[in-house]
Protein backbone atom coordinates (compact mmCIF):
# COMPACT_ATOMS: atom_id res chain seq x y z
CA UNK A 1 0.00 0.00 0.00
CA UNK A 2 1.39 3.56 -0.83
CA UNK A 3 1.43 6.30 1.01
CA UNK A 4 -1.83 8.33 1.13
CA UNK A 5 -2.37 11.40 -2.06
CA UNK A 6 -1.02 14.47 -0.66
CA UNK A 7 -3.58 17.26 -1.23
CA UNK A 8 -1.24 20.16 -0.07
CA UNK A 9 2.21 20.73 -0.95
CA UNK A 10 4.35 23.00 0.85
CA UNK A 11 6.78 23.66 -2.47
CA UNK A 12 8.77 27.07 -1.65
CA UNK A 13 7.83 27.22 2.06
CA UNK A 14 10.17 28.09 4.39
CA UNK A 15 10.51 25.82 7.63
CA UNK A 16 9.25 28.79 9.73
CA UNK A 17 6.49 29.64 7.49
CA UNK A 18 5.85 26.15 7.78
CA UNK A 19 5.37 26.09 11.44
CA UNK A 20 3.36 29.28 11.14
CA UNK A 21 0.88 27.15 9.32
CA UNK A 22 0.91 24.11 11.81
CA UNK A 23 0.58 26.41 14.35
CA UNK A 24 -2.79 28.39 13.02
CA UNK A 25 -3.79 24.69 11.99
CA UNK A 26 -3.49 23.04 15.28
CA UNK A 27 -4.61 26.08 17.20
CA UNK A 28 -8.00 24.53 15.25
CA UNK A 29 -8.48 21.78 16.51
CA UNK A 30 -6.48 22.23 20.27
CA UNK A 31 -6.93 24.91 22.66
CA UNK A 32 -5.10 28.08 21.16
CA UNK A 33 -3.24 28.76 24.41
CA UNK A 34 -1.52 24.84 24.63
CA UNK A 35 -0.53 25.29 20.60
CA UNK A 36 3.21 26.30 21.06
CA UNK A 37 6.11 26.92 18.40
CA UNK A 38 10.10 27.21 19.41
CA UNK A 39 9.46 25.55 22.50
CA UNK A 40 12.04 25.85 25.08
CA UNK A 41 11.63 22.03 26.99
CA UNK A 42 13.37 22.50 29.86
CA UNK A 43 13.69 26.50 30.39
CA UNK A 44 12.26 25.51 33.99
CA UNK A 45 15.31 23.51 34.56
CA UNK A 46 18.27 25.53 34.94
CA UNK A 47 20.92 23.00 35.46
CA UNK A 48 19.27 20.41 32.28
CA UNK A 49 20.42 21.16 28.80
CA UNK A 50 16.86 22.65 27.29
CA UNK A 51 15.98 21.48 23.75
CA UNK A 52 13.61 23.73 21.66
CA UNK A 53 10.99 22.06 19.89
CA UNK A 54 9.78 23.24 16.52
CA UNK A 55 5.97 22.65 17.73
CA UNK A 56 4.54 21.15 21.13
CA UNK A 57 0.52 20.63 22.35
CA UNK A 58 0.28 21.04 25.71
CA UNK A 59 -0.69 20.64 28.86
CA UNK A 60 2.83 21.23 30.00
CA UNK A 61 3.94 19.45 32.72
CA UNK A 62 6.12 21.34 34.38
CA UNK A 63 4.57 21.67 37.64
CA UNK A 64 2.57 18.52 37.28
CA UNK A 65 1.80 14.95 35.52
CA UNK A 66 -0.92 14.71 33.28
CA UNK A 67 -1.57 11.41 32.61
CA UNK A 68 -5.26 11.43 32.96
CA UNK A 69 -5.17 14.82 30.65
CA UNK A 70 -2.95 13.11 27.87
CA UNK A 71 -5.67 9.58 28.10
CA UNK A 72 -8.58 11.90 27.40
CA UNK A 73 -6.78 14.01 24.73
CA UNK A 74 -5.96 10.41 22.98
CA UNK A 75 -9.73 9.60 22.80
CA UNK A 76 -10.93 12.78 22.34
CA UNK A 77 -9.01 12.89 18.93
CA UNK A 78 -8.18 9.38 18.19
CA UNK A 79 -9.45 9.87 14.27
CA UNK A 80 -6.48 12.28 14.18
CA UNK A 81 -3.79 10.09 15.98
CA UNK A 82 -4.69 6.95 14.06
CA UNK A 83 -4.80 8.52 10.73
CA UNK A 84 -1.19 9.90 11.43
CA UNK A 85 -0.56 6.38 12.77
CA UNK A 86 -1.80 4.79 9.62
CA UNK A 87 0.56 7.10 7.34
CA UNK A 88 3.62 6.51 9.37
CA UNK A 89 2.92 2.71 8.76
CA UNK A 90 2.84 2.95 5.36
CA UNK A 91 5.75 5.19 5.59
CA UNK A 92 7.80 2.10 7.16
CA UNK A 93 6.54 -0.38 4.46
CA UNK A 94 7.28 2.18 1.58
CA UNK A 95 11.04 1.65 3.00
CA UNK A 96 10.98 -2.17 3.28
CA UNK A 97 10.60 -1.87 6.67
CA UNK A 98 7.86 -4.19 8.97
CA UNK A 99 5.10 -1.65 10.22
CA UNK A 100 3.80 -4.21 13.50
CA UNK A 101 6.07 -3.78 16.04
CA UNK A 102 3.72 -1.49 18.12
CA UNK A 103 -0.05 -1.25 17.84
CA UNK A 104 -1.94 2.00 18.28
CA UNK A 105 -2.73 1.83 21.55
CA UNK A 106 0.56 1.17 22.91
CA UNK A 107 2.20 4.02 20.74
CA UNK A 108 -0.49 6.54 22.20
CA UNK A 109 0.28 5.20 26.12
CA UNK A 110 4.22 4.38 25.79
CA UNK A 111 4.86 7.82 27.61
CA UNK A 112 3.20 8.07 30.37
CA UNK A 113 5.18 10.48 32.50
CA UNK A 114 5.64 12.81 29.00
CA UNK A 115 6.34 16.82 28.86
CA UNK A 116 3.34 17.31 26.17
CA UNK A 117 1.05 15.90 24.51
CA UNK A 118 1.87 15.91 21.18
CA UNK A 119 6.01 17.18 20.08
CA UNK A 120 7.11 17.88 16.99
CA UNK A 121 10.44 18.22 15.05
CA UNK A 122 11.51 19.63 11.77
CA UNK A 123 14.06 17.88 10.17
CA UNK A 124 15.32 19.97 6.55
CA UNK A 125 19.13 20.81 6.36
CA UNK A 126 20.87 18.88 9.22
CA UNK A 127 23.47 16.35 9.73
CA UNK A 128 22.12 12.60 10.70
CA UNK A 129 23.16 13.11 14.16
CA UNK A 130 21.26 16.19 14.78
CA UNK A 131 17.92 14.31 12.82
CA UNK A 132 18.73 11.61 15.49
CA UNK A 133 18.92 14.11 18.51
CA UNK A 134 15.47 15.78 17.40
CA UNK A 135 13.93 12.67 17.04
CA UNK A 136 14.57 11.34 20.36
CA UNK A 137 13.40 15.03 21.96
CA UNK A 138 10.19 14.44 19.96
CA UNK A 139 9.68 11.14 21.30
CA UNK A 140 10.84 11.58 24.96
CA UNK A 141 8.86 14.88 25.28
CA UNK A 142 5.69 14.45 23.93
CA UNK A 143 3.18 11.60 24.38
CA UNK A 144 2.89 11.45 20.77
CA UNK A 145 5.80 12.15 19.42
CA UNK A 146 6.30 13.70 15.31
CA UNK A 147 9.44 13.35 13.32
CA UNK A 148 8.59 15.38 10.59
CA UNK A 149 11.17 15.02 7.26
CA UNK A 150 10.82 18.06 4.96
CA UNK A 151 12.14 16.16 1.98
CA UNK A 152 12.06 11.99 0.74
CA UNK A 153 16.13 11.92 1.87
CA UNK A 154 15.34 13.30 5.34
CA UNK A 155 12.26 10.87 5.50
CA UNK A 156 14.62 7.70 4.68
CA UNK A 157 16.94 8.39 7.15
CA UNK A 158 14.59 8.73 9.62
CA UNK A 159 12.91 5.21 8.86
CA UNK A 160 16.84 4.13 9.14
CA UNK A 161 17.43 5.63 12.30
CA UNK A 162 13.92 4.10 13.84
CA UNK A 163 15.08 0.68 12.48
CA UNK A 164 18.99 0.88 14.00
CA UNK A 165 17.37 1.94 17.04
CA UNK A 166 15.09 -1.54 17.51
CA UNK A 167 17.47 -3.27 15.99
CA UNK A 168 19.85 -2.56 19.28
CA UNK A 169 16.91 -3.44 21.64
CA UNK A 170 16.70 -6.42 19.85
CA UNK A 171 20.56 -7.28 20.13
CA UNK A 172 20.13 -6.43 23.80
CA UNK A 173 22.17 -3.14 23.19
CA UNK A 174 21.92 0.16 25.03
CA UNK A 175 19.24 2.10 23.26
CA UNK A 176 16.29 4.50 23.16
CA UNK A 177 12.95 3.48 22.91
CA UNK A 178 11.16 5.16 19.30
CA UNK A 179 8.05 3.26 19.98
CA UNK A 180 5.88 6.85 20.54
CA UNK A 181 7.58 8.59 17.18
CA UNK A 182 5.78 8.59 14.05
CA UNK A 183 7.38 9.63 11.12
CA UNK A 184 5.89 11.61 8.37
CA UNK A 185 6.62 13.73 5.65
CA UNK A 186 6.03 17.63 6.16
CA UNK A 187 3.16 17.65 3.30
CA UNK A 188 1.71 14.13 5.01
CA UNK A 189 1.15 16.10 8.12
CA UNK A 190 -0.31 18.99 6.94
CA UNK A 191 -2.30 17.07 4.82
CA UNK A 192 -3.39 15.33 7.75
CA UNK A 193 -4.20 17.90 9.61
CA UNK A 194 -5.99 19.72 7.27
CA UNK A 195 -8.50 16.66 6.63
CA UNK A 196 -9.03 16.50 10.48
CA UNK A 197 -10.13 20.38 10.58
CA UNK A 198 -12.12 19.91 7.46
CA UNK A 199 -14.02 16.56 8.75
CA UNK A 200 -15.50 19.23 11.93
CA UNK A 201 -16.71 22.08 9.88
Amino acid sequence: MSSPQILHTTIGESVHEYQVRLKQNLSQIFQPEQVKTEWAAMSDEKNLYSPRLDAAIGPFATNRIYIDEYNHLVMQHKQLLSHLFEIHRSNLRDHGQPDNHFDFEYVCMRNQNARYFMAFEIENEVSRKHLMGGAINAAALGRVGLAIAWNPEKLKAFVRMRSYLLFLAEVGKNTFDPSNLLILSKDQTMDAIERFIQTRT
